[in-house]
């Protein structure tokens, strides 16, 4: 019986090693069109988009707690210096300045008569010392007092628009809660994001800070001189950038806060280095995760690989990349969802990427 059994399993495992091992299908190529990166281009003049936003924007607050009585304005009104913008119940503080005015007038009093009795030697040095301090007291305390009671009106340190307003009448307020914000309506400052390398080369002693570059706002075609006023060093984490103000003054009718704008830069005029870069479509760009962030798909031996983007300069045929592709890079610009990382890729309809001005 056990060599019967013997038998039949080594029938079995004879039979499975004449099996042919199973058959592994290859991967399909996915088809796809490509273009080739052509030869860099170069132009001494750059297109940098930004966004105006408010001068000199200035929240303001009250000095001390108390409940609002009344917010005199609201977001867009153009006050002067010195107006009325807010105001406190003012009646606890009213009732201290009373209370310490009574209290400085009494200790005056106490003082004038003693130094009355002190020239006819009445009372002594050390008594007529402490009238003196008391009244001294009392005068700070008033002061104290009367600062309190101004403290309860919110006036416009300068001439400018109400940006927002943040609290409304009989609401609590705390000392340096902002109850609205100021702006300087009478300047533009615009806001433009830059890469690391463009801040690199900003150097306000060695460039032409004298050479104005043109800004266009929103729609308008109209272009304006603007200057260049201050840049950050800090990179921002959430758009990787850096930021380069610049201001003019305001034109009629006012740009507002918020309005996007086209600032042409003649790089050479300004002292800065030329733009070159790739010139690529659109076609070829696949966004990031983060703002400004893009990639390209590229085809080695017939293989997709991802690869991140620098781009410098978006403009009408694309934008100009500086980093992540190379003269004669063979990128994928069609089904850029489906690519996964080393997926098999067939061209079928190769291009050459369009060559064109940086400008």
């Amino acid at each position: 019986m056990l060599k019967k059994i013997s038998f039949i399993a080594l029938s079995m495992l004879f039979l499975q090693g004449c099996q042919e091992p199973p058959v592994v299908a290859e991967q399909k190529a996915l088809a796809v069109s490509t273009l080739t990166v052509s030869e860099p281009v170069e132009s001494q003049y750059r297109i940098f988009n930004g966004q105006v936003e408010a001068a000199e924007n200035t929240p303001l607050s009250f000095r001390v707690e108390g409940e609002l009585k009344s917010v005199l304005v609201n977001t867009g009104h153009t006050v002067k210096k010195g107006q009325l913008l807010a105001e406190l119940d003012a009646s606890k503080f009213e009732q201290k300045q009373r209370d310490a005015s009574v209290q400085y007038a009494l200790a005056s009093k106490q003082l004038e008569r003693g130094r009355e009795l002190f020239s006819k030697k009445m009372i002594s040095k050390a008594e007529f010392d402490e009238l003196n301090a008391n009244q001294r007291l009392t005068k700070v305390a008033l002061d104290s007092a009367n600062a309190r009671l101004n403290y309860t009106r919110l006036t416009a340190p300068f001439d400018g628009m109400v940006s927002s307003t943040t609290k409304e009448s009989f609401e609590a307020v705390s000392p340096g809660e902002a109850v609205l914000s100021l702006y300087q309506n009478n300047k533009v400052y615009i806001n433009i994001p830059v890469s690391d390398n463009v801040i690199a080369m900003i150097n306000p002693e060695e460039n032409n800070t004298a050479y104005q570059p043109m800004a266009q706002f929103g729609s308008d075609k109209h272009a304006f001189p603007v200057r260049y006023f201050k840049h950050n060093s800090e990179l921002e984490p959430q758009t990787q950038t850096y930021r380069v103000w610049f201001e003019m003054s305001q034109q009629t009718p006012a740009i507002l806060p918020g309005t996007s704008v086209a600032l042409r830069v003649n790089m050479a005029e300004a002292g800065l280095s030329t733009l070159q870069g790739y010139q690529l479509p659109m076609i070829a760009l696949q966004a990031g995760n983060r703002k400004g962030q893009f990639f390209v798909w590229k085809q080695r031996d017939g293989l997709a690989h991802k690869v991140e983007l620098g781009v410098e300069q978006v403009n009408n045929q694309g934008v100009i990349a500086s980093s992540g592709v190379e003269f004669g890079d063979v990128l994928i610009t069609s089904s850029l969802r489906k690519l996964r990382e080393g997926m098999p890729t067939s061209t079928v309809q190769p291009r050459t990427a369009i060559m064109g001005s940086a400008q």
